[in-house]
């Protein structure tokens, strides 16, 4: 899975600021739908950008419990086997 680059999207950030400094300094030069076109995209971008941390930390969190679940499955499956393993070899019997 590739990620969303934290420096490239800053990099992003960082070019619309000068871009909203060049548009005061230049004063309505810029088509009003070319202005609202960009505003609207680094908008888009940004909401993005947070959606996809959101994202990021559920998965996180649920890669964390899930690590959590299979060593609790696992424990009691490896321990369930010992003591079967053991009553059969007890019994003198052959397991795989």
């Amino acid at each position: 899975m590739q990620g969303i680059n934290a420096k490239e999207h800053q990099n992003v950030i960082e070019a619309y600021r000068k871009f909203e400094e060049l548009v005061k300094i230049v004063e309505n030069k810029l088509p009003q739908d070319e202005d609202n076109k960009t505003r609207k995209g680094i908008e888009e971008l940004r909401n993005l950008y947070f959606k996809f941390h959101s994202l990021l930390n559920d998965l996180s969190h649920c890669t964390q419990q899930y690590e959590q679940r299979k060593k609790t499955v696992q424990s009691g499956m490896f321990k369930s086997i010992r003591k079967m393993k053991s009553q059969l070899k007890n019994k003198g019997e052959k397991y795989f």
